[in-house]
């Protein structure tokens, strides 16, 4: 379990932030920019001055009323900015074997295997004689989350690792924190703006309004549960699907995507390069309900999905859908009007007409 309950000031911007998180598994922090999330950071890793109390499991990072606070160095985390830096003079392999000095503040050097661990995972045997200068952005990238996990980590610390990198590399990369979240029982605090990113890493999400918790929860409940200003604008309203490309029409330049047993088209000037499942987003105002198959219509896309919910607001003229399509979930925000025309019901047959979708690949 990670508990936080923290107070600091840096200028005029004052963080107050309180939380419960789960003891694995990576929880997004999001919010607008100046919110506070690399405030927060900086907090619980003791970069920052603050007030209250840190709880990692069983141990105590901070406890103000007791005069408790452990020196970062001691902090059993793993910490990755949104520029890493690494010792320049040093090649890849020694600054690994540093980190891992410096981390667990010992002398001695790193075990064959902590080091080799972190190295086959991150497909590092060809750069570890080579030094930061020569990198490229995905290859630091891939060295400073090495640089963090190698000394075994209580707590990650993530803030925006793949925002300076381009969508080619950061597709690499994701795999990556993927197989952390998998092999490692840790707690991951995950800063991004970037809504593909959420969707495929995190289970939770703490969303930020100047330096205050305004929401903390599933990922899909948060964001539905607040305002379109709190959010980066990628992660309003929408949701990420995974369909499984087959194949591209090179005379209508259309993709066909597989989403368990029926299909989705998406418009392309030129046939994807990628295999196998990819990432779509579908905005919720871009989806449309019908309750018969139609026919005769522009709108490519109608998937046959069942009503898991639906969501009245207290006020406005609009309600929220959540629709199931086999192992795939996403929502429409259609008029309450609509609604008790077509008579909608919780559990429901229908057919969902997606006007638009994204690639997020």
């Amino acid at each position: 379990m990670l508990s936080f309950d923290l107070h600091s000031k840096r200028g005029s911007f004052e963080l107050q932030v309180q939380a419960e998180l789960s003891s694995a598994g990576a929880t997004a922090i999001v919010g607008r920019n100046g919110s506070g999330k690399t405030s927060l950071l900086r907090a619980i890793a003791g970069l920052d001055q603050a007030t209250g109390s840190i709880q990692v499991n069983d141990a105590t990072w901070l406890e103000s009323s007791s005069s408790v606070s452990v020196p970062t160095r001691k902090r059993k985390l793993g910490y990755v900015s949104q520029t890493p830096k690494l010792f320049p003079y040093m090649t890849v392999d020694r600054n690994l074997r540093f980190a891992y000095q410096l981390a667990t503040n010992r002398k001695d050097q790193p075990s064959t295997k902590a080091l080799s661990d972190v190295v086959a995972r991150f497909e590092l045997e060809p750069l570890l004689r080579r030094k930061p200068a020569t990198l490229s952005g995905g290859e630091t990238s891939r060295v400073a989350l090495a640089r963090a996990l190698i000394s075994d980590p209580a707590l990650l610390l993530l803030d925006e690792p793949l925002s300076t990198i381009d969508l080619d590399r950061k597709r690499d990369l994701l795999p990556y924190l993927e197989g952390i979240l998998d092999d490692r029982p840790l707690p991951m605090l995950y800063v991004t703006h970037d809504f593909t990113e959420v969707a495929r890493l995190c289970s939770a999400a703490l969303v930020l309004r100047d330096g205050r918790v305004l929401a903390n929860g599933r990922v899909d409940e948060v964001i539905h549960s607040i305002t379109d200003t709190d959010l980066p604008e990628q992660t309003t309203k929408s949701a990420i699907i995974n369909a499984e490309y087959v194949n591209y029409d090179v005379e209508m330049n259309l993709a066909y995507f597989k989403i368990n047993d029926q299909t989705m088209v998406i418009p392309m000037t030129e046939p994807p390069n990628f295999k196998g499942l990819v990432p779509i987003r579908i905005r919720d105002r871009d989806v449309a309900i019908a309750t018969t198959k139609p026919v005769n219509t522009s709108i490519r896309n109608s998937l046959k999905c069942r009503i898991m919910e639906i969501e009245h607001a207290p006020a406005g003229p609009f309600v929220l859908i959540r629709l199931n399509c086999g192992t795939e979930t996403f929502r429409a925000t259609i008029t309450r009007a609509s609604m008790q025309e077509l008579a909608l019901q919780e559990d429901s047959q229908i057919f969902a007409l997606i006007k638009s979708a994204t690639l997020e690949a």
